[in-house]
């Protein structure tokens, strides 16, 4: 079992080596919008064999920034447009739709937000990783690597894996295309999250180790978040001027990347 906060050396990752003809290729230029402590966002299309995707993507070094969950445990059934609230209220350099919930609107999974914590701990298919925060900074986390809550101020269950090792998880559907939000990591300080319309969950984590679409980032993990009609991006520009794209659908809890 690998120890969760293990750094892995990002130029020691060799390429994915992905099935023949697996691999994704950036259409045209992409459009960076540089926005405050460092992050960016980079947007564009990718294509493979006719098919197109269009990849809207935040990057960031944990350097100078972290990851904070925000949880709508009151029972606000608000749409996806309350990222924009969400993030504001936490001062956020941008921000994605979180993990599941249940028609009940309670949380599939485990969340911590800010230290309060809500739903439980599943292991499932479906619920198969977390992206957390503790005291070594953010991290993405396995279910069998999973010890105590007590470790982390931030935690947020979700799935199904899309990237481990650097490589496509094995057994991802080929089938269902949707809107989807995802994040991911280098292993070392580099993280990226975004949007990816509409792939099927084998096609995202293919273009997510595809090689030199990601700027100086050769993903390592990668987690699928809740997405679909629940998808939302919401981000702050260097000038300060915010940008979104909200889904319609119910969201339970959002995943903030904020400054250190």
């Amino acid at each position: 079992m690998e120890p969760p906060q293990a750094p892995v050396v990002p130029d020691l990752i060799q390429p994915a080596i992905l099935p023949a003809g697996a691999a994704w290729s950036m259409s045209g230029s992409p459009v960076v919008t540089r926005l405050v402590s460092g992050a960016e966002l980079v947007e564009f299309d990718v294509t493979k064999e006719g098919r197109r995707i269009g990849m809207q993507v935040v990057l960031f070094d944990q350097t100078r920034c972290d990851l904070r969950v925000v949880d709508q445990s009151g029972g606000d059934w608000a749409g996806a447009g309350a990222i924009r609230g969400a993030m504001r209220s936490v001062n956020a350099v941008a921000g994605v739709n979180g993990g599941f919930f249940t028609p009940e609107f309670e949380a599939m999974g485990l969340v911590i937000a800010d230290g309060a914590g809500s739903g439980t701990f599943q292991n499932s298919g479906l619920v198969s990783g977390a992206v957390a925060t503790g005291a070594g900074g953010p991290l993405l986390l396995w279910n069998s690597e999973y010890r105590s809550a007590s470790e982390f101020s931030q935690f947020l269950q979700a799935g199904p894996r899309l990237v481990n090792r650097g490589e496509v998880v094995s057994g991802l559907s080929r089938g269902k295309t949707a809107t989807r939000t995802f994040v991911a990591t280098d292993g070392g300080s580099r993280w990226v999250v975004g949007l990816a319309k509409s792939p099927s969950l084998a096609e995202l984590a293919e273009i997510l180790v595809s090689p030199g679409l990601l700027p100086d980032l050769r993903v390592w993990r990668a987690l699928n978040l809740d997405g679909g009609r629940s998808s939302s991006l919401w981000v702050r520009r260097e000038n300060g001027a915010e940008l979104s794209w909200t889904g319609w659908s119910t969201v339970r809890n959002f995943l903030a990347i904020v400054p250190r």
